[in-house]
This record gives structure tokens, sequence and C-alpha cells, in this order.
């Protein structure tokens, strides 16, 4: 019986030429290899400041994204291959975020990078990221520069600084006819080149701020500070600075006698601002990265899952976190899972429907919205064009 099978096996194999045989191996190499790949997770890498003084904002950000993990690969995952994320604690150091970047892309393979939080740490992973033609979005980190500096690879889907700064002076021009604001800035988070930016921009709106101060990271008593503004004369007071020293920047203020509005970016629509400032919040002028009613039954469906997921109310990074991944997801099963493809899906992303309401990239990749004005009430964030509901 084995011989007569040996047999009909080398008559099967005479009809075929050597090179027809030689072939054979090489297919067969092939098969395995496209079948391994299929079955290859789909890695994208994250690098942010999972301790140090950004901590708390930046593992409400991973939770975002790993909720958002775990509902594409629930629903199937990327045209059947999963995703997979390797997050790394960068630390809040721009030299450590560099490492990271460069091995998360040569030797890890990601397909792309999300993170960055301080302009510094943003700056690090971005040209990492461009050199190696790998893209990379931030859904944190708001300086204006980041996609004005002919970046081709690099996507921002929170409005950045300059969208905020237009809104602040806008809103506090026509709402209160502020026309000499003060501005305190951090020389850290947004540096001399933000205070500036604000400036140039108030001047549309027929401003004037009449002084900016800006103090070093780790200041807690901002009392010459606050001297030099109220010696200045404001209507208005403009903090560029991280929520907790917002808070207190804040607290004196109000304790000096100041009693025209207080404005901010972002940062002071963080739970921690509230928190930290108490009943001095009242009243505060902030943008608003998330508004919940702008993204309806996808914010719904969101905030419900976060709270059974982690104890805890979503805030503005948890959703920036969870709208970031989505939208990678949206581009990955478009195309192909390359640096390229996603690269080129991300720049046609010109309109989606997310979390926190619509959204799209300009031609630089970065965030279309406008930004929204809330005004705080008894510590909750109220949009403007709600504010007479409350």
């Amino acid at each position: 019986m084995i011989k007569q099978t040996y047999k009909q096996l080398i008559n099967f194999l005479k009809r075929f030429d050597i090179y027809q045989l030689m072939s054979v191996p090489v297919l067969l190499l092939v098969i395995l290899y496209s079948t391994e790949f299929k079955n290859t997770d789909i890695k994208i890498g994250v690098i942010l400041p999972l301790s140090g003084p950004n901590a708390l904002r930046a593992i409400s950000h991973r939770n975002g994204l790993e909720l958002a993990l775990k509902h594409i690969n629930a629903q199937g995952g990327i045209n059947g291959r999963k995703l997979s994320l390797t997050i790394l604690d960068s630390k809040g150091s721009a030299d450590l975020c560099a490492e990271q970047a460069r091995d998360l892309i040569y030797e890890t393979g990601v397909v792309s990078l999300i993170g960055g939080f301080s302009p510094a740490e943003t700056r690090a992973i971005q040209h990492l990221s461009e050199n190696a033609q790998v893209p990379f979005l931030t859904a944190l980190c708001t300086h204006f520069e980041i996609t004005e500096n002919g970046s081709r690879h690099t996507f921002r889907s929170i409005t950045d600084d300059r969208s905020q700064f237009e809104a602040l002076a806008e809103f506090s021009a026509r709402r209160f006819n502020c026309r000499k604001p003060a501005l305190i800035y951090d020389s850290n988070l947004y540096g001399a080149d933000s205070a500036q930016k604000f400036i140039e921009t108030s001047i549309k709106f027929g401003q004037q701020v009449c002084t900016a101060v800006s103090y070093r990271p780790g200041t807690l008593n901002f009392r010459r500070q606050i001297e030099v503004i109220l010696a200045s004369n404001p209507d208005a007071l403009v903090i560029l600075t991280p929520p907790e020293d917002a808070a207190v920047i804040t607290r004196q203020a109000r304790e000096a006698r100041f009693s025209h509005p207080i404005l901010g970016g972002n940062q002071l629509s963080a739970p921690e601002f509230t928190n930290l400032a108490g009943v001095y919040s009242e009243a505060t002028i902030t943008t608003m990265p998330f508004n919940p009613r702008l993204g309806g039954q996808r914010a719904d469906y969101f905030l419900s899952e976060y709270f059974e997921t982690y104890a805890a109310q979503a805030d503005n990074d948890s959703a920036l976190g969870y709208e970031a991944l989505m939208l990678k997801a949206l581009t990955l099963r478009g195309g192909e899972a390359d640096r390229q493809s996603i690269r080129k899906g991300l720049a046609q992303l010109h309109g989606w429907e997310s979390v926190t309401g619509s959204g799209g990239f300009d031609s630089n990749g970065n965030q279309v919205k406008p930004a929204e004005i809330a005004i705080i009430k008894e510590r909750q964030k109220i949009p403007v064009n709600l504010e007479a509901l409350f």
C-alpha cells in the first residue's frame, strides 16, 4: 500500500518542471506569512505623562483610550484583526518621550502614535514621527504651533489655543465690553509665545492687553503678580495656566477684591480647577472641549460605559481619549493598516461625528471645530447658549 502511494506521488511530481517544484516552498512561505500577518494585532503606541504633576489628566485620557479599545475589539476589531495599545509613561520628560517614540516606531513597529501633553513633550514625539513618516495624533496638546510647522503626519483632534483665544476675546468683548484685559501665564505650559498670540488675537476684537505677567512652575503665592495686574486697572483677567495654579490665582485675585470677569482656556474646565477654587470658581468663563449635549447618543453611551467601567464620571480628557482612538479606528476600517494609508485616511477626515460632536481636520491636520464657551455655575460648566436655563 505504501509502495503504491509512493509511486503515485512520484508520478504526480513528474508533471512539474524543476522551476515549478522550486516555487512550492516559496508559495508556502507566502501563504504562511500572509496568514500570520492577518492574525497579528494592529499596534498603536501611546505616550502620556502617567506619573508626575499631570498624571491625573493623563490617566483619565488613558482610560478613555482603553474604553474605546474595548468597544472596538468587542465589535470584531479592524477588518477581523484586533487593535492593541502599547502605553508608555513619559513622566513629563521630553527626552524620555523621544526615546519612547523611537522604540515604538523602530522596535515595536507601531503603525501610529497617540499622545503628547506639554508642547515640549508633543514636539519630541512629533519630531520622531515626522522623520519616520508615522501618523501622530494628539488630543491633549493645544499649542497653536504644533500644526503650523510644516508637519505632514501630525494631527490634532482638540481645538487649539488660537481657536480658544478667539472665543474668549470675542465673548468677553461682546458680553462684558472688556477692552483692557490683563494676562497671567505659566512660562512652561503656555509660554511667552502663547501669551503673545493671545495679545495679537485680542486686538482683533478691540482689546488691548494692559499687562502680561508670567511665573515659574511651582509658585504657590501669586501676590506679587496680582499686585502688578491690579495696578494696571484691567477690566478682565485671562488665566493661561494649569488648572491647579488657576484655582489658586482665582482665589487670591478674588480675595484681593478683583471683581471683573476671569477667563481661561480648557485648563479651567478641568475638575481640578472647580474642586480647588470652590466658590471662587463661580462665574468664571472657560472654553469647553467636551459638551455631552453635542455628542448626542454617542456621548450618552460613552458616559454610561465609562462610569460602569471606572466608577467615576468621565471628564474632558477621557472623552478626548475615547474620540482619538475611535478616529483611528474609523481611518483603519476604510483602508490598509499601514502607516501611509493611515496618514492618508486621517488627512481625508474632513468631517466626523463623535462623543464630542462634529469635527474635522483642515489641510494642516488641525481641528476645525470652533471652541465653545461655558460659564461655571455652582461648579458646573454651563454652555453660554444654555445659560438662561440655569
